[in-house]
């Protein structure tokens, strides 16, 4: 028998969310808040608690899986995997919880963008309205918006839940190199300057115009025909390694 697979962490992930989901009544009586700290510890303790049951679910869909047992512990969801002959393994499922749909994410320097999150946006008027729990890789909830200024310490992006998606429709497995978020940055640097019209200004955009100013009058000035067919060809070859 294998180690059990991030795609699989990621289903018993979605099924964890669908099992909170449908239990509002134990999410209400969780203590979130305590005057101005967020408290996580009934929030882990009931992700674990449905994370547990969630694996024999994906144990009866996966016969395979039949004789791995897990055991799970806060904060967040620090599962361990017992296997029959092999060494145990170690996953963690983040949890997320506030009253907001963006809030600030963990430091991205020792941040692994592949692993799981579930976040549960929490109703305004707890009388009147549900708690809403959704399920993605950490990378699919990454971003404010197209326009994101990079940072000028170690990138802490954006979580924002509504670029999740119902656990009814979750977004794919997708395995990203854990600097590919730099492209995000880069992208979102070059449609703030081509829009004039955001209220989001900032002094990375002049100097993004002057690097984008500098790298064409090099490249124009410097490359010959031969050399611009030849960075084209590799462009070319890279967009389509991507896809």
């Amino acid at each position: 028998m294998t180690e059990i697979p991030n795609n699989i962490i990621y289903e018993l992930s979605i099924e964890t969310a669908k099992l909170l989901n449908e239990n509002q009544e134990e999410l209400s009586k969780i203590i979130w808040t305590n005057g101005e700290a967020n408290i996580d510890t009934e929030y882990s303790n009931l992700s674990c608690k449905y994370c547990l049951l969630a694996w024999e679910k994906i144990k009866e869909k996966y016969l395979i899986y039949n004789q791995v047992k897990i055991s799970c512990n806060t904060p967040d969801i620090n599962i361990t995997f017992s296997y029959p002959k092999i060494k145990d393994t170690k996953h963690k499922i983040e949890l997320k919880s506030s009253k907001s749909k963006k809030i600030p994410g963990s430091t991205i320097k020792k941040l692994n963008i592949n692993q799981p999150l579930i976040f549960c946006l929490r109703p305004k008027d707890e009388t009147t309205k549900k708690y809403i729990v959704r399920c993605s890789q950490y990378h699919h909830a990454m971003g404010d918006s197209n326009i994101d200024l990079f940072q000028d310490r170690t990138p802490r992006p954006t979580i924002n839940f509504e670029k999740m998606k119902d656990v009814e429709n979750f977004l794919p497995f997708t395995d990203k190199e854990k600097n590919s978020w730099i492209e995000h940055y880069a992208k979102c640097s070059l449609n703030r300057i081509r829009n004039d019209s955001i209220s989001q200004k900032s002094w990375q955009d002049d100097m993004i115009k002057i690097i984008k100013k500098n790298i064409l009058e090099e490249y124009i000035n410097k490359t010959t025909e031969e050399q611009f067919s030849i960075d084209k060809a590799i462009l070319q070859f890279e967009k389509t390694s991507i896809v």
